[in-house]
């Protein structure tokens, strides 16, 4: 019932305050945007250059490693983010004190552009999560090599969609791409998720 209350509001735009303007001024909301999207598509477009003579077969992995995908989301964003895990506390800081702080049910939308700080992952996550699945991806390889490639255009493209997706569900409710009737859908799944007493075990899958 307190995050409801005008003293909860100001302690929280007092806290978005704070949190913004430890933000770099050389900060640009731009090129987090975009970077991690022409890493991404670079390495999709590579991986589809890598293809030789694609058999049917061979696309049923895709698919398959979406669903897996999303599963593995749900569980780390349960696990790591809402939960202080040894190793990974960067994570869970950054995420259930700071951004579910910032943004709750019925103020999710960012106000300027400098709070995708607050929402996109860190530029180099894209990068991050391809080093990860790189045992994978080799792994793959040895079995056959349009498996690994479908794998790694498989995984980019999901990451990628969970970062635009996000920060879409963030966006001023009256912006083009917030007036998207999925969008609108989404994001009153998304806003569940950011309801405190919820935001533990609903809706943890963004994607």
């Amino acid at each position: 019932a307190w995050m409801g209350t005008a003293e909860a509001g100001r302690s929280r735009d007092d806290f978005r305050e704070g949190v913004r303007a430890e933000i770099s001024r050389r900060y640009s909301p731009l090129a987090h945007l975009l970077v991690p999207a022409l890493v991404g598509v670079a390495l999709i477009a590579a991986a589809i250059a890598s293809i030789r003579q694609l058999r049917a077969w061979e696309l049923l992995l895709v698919p398959i490693v979406y669903v897996m995908s999303n599963a593995v989301e749900h569980r780390a964003h349960r696990k790591a983010l809402h939960r202080r895990t040894r190793g990974l506390e960067i994570l869970y800081d950054r995420h259930t004190p700071m951004h579910h702080r910032v943004f709750v049910a019925k103020d999710m939308a960012i106000r300027d552009r400098r709070e995708y700080a607050l929402v996109l992952l860190p530029w180099f996550g894209i990068v991050a999560i391809f080093a990860l699945t790189t045992p994978i991806t080799i792994a793959l390889w040895f079995v056959e090599r349009n498996l690994a490639c479908l794998f790694v255009v498989t995984t980019m493209a999901y990451v990628l969609s969970y970062e635009w997706l996000h920060l879409a569900y963030h966006l001023p409710p009256g912006s083009f791409i917030g007036r998207m009737r999925l969008v609108r859908a989404l994001r009153r799944h998304h806003a569940t998720h950011h309801h405190p007493p919820l935001m533990q075990k609903w809706n943890c899958n963004v994607t």
